[in-house]
């Protein structure tokens, strides 16, 4: 297990614009970053940016929350820059079955607080 307080991998879930971003400062700062997007050429120009910023290897591509949840270490560490709207829902609801007690999901989107909240509710341990 990783030392609680540095964060070496994480998720990044949503990779336009404000995901993207983020995702490339991470690798910036030696994070190796996880990508998930529902389009594979976002995730296929976003590498190609950090492959001329000199940040190979520190971005990869998952096209399933199974392998994606694979490559990170425990606790996994997600941050979703999803649209507001049912996509987080749904992404809550694929993640769902791969996650442990004691994960992190950080809720970077243009969402509604309520249905922040309601998510959490959902992953509550059983």
């Amino acid at each position: 297990m990783a030392d609680e307080s540095e964060i070496r991998k994480l998720a990044m879930i949503g990779c336009g614009s404000m995901g993207g971003g983020m995702a490339l400062l991470f690798a910036e700062h030696g994070i190796s970053v996880s990508l998930n997007d529902p389009s594979e050429d976002t995730m296929d120009e976003l590498i190609a940016t950090a492959n001329k910023d000199g940040l190979q290897d520190r971005l990869e591509k998952h096209g399933d929350y199974g392998g994606l949840c694979k490559s990170l270490d425990s606790p996994k560490v997600f941050v979703f820059s999803l649209p507001h709207g049912t996509v987080g829902d749904s992404v809550v609801e694929g993640l769902h079955p791969h996650l442990e007690n004691g994960d992190i999901i950080i809720d970077a989107s243009n969402e509604n607080w309520q249905n922040t909240q309601r998510r959490q509710g959902k992953l509550v341990p059983q």
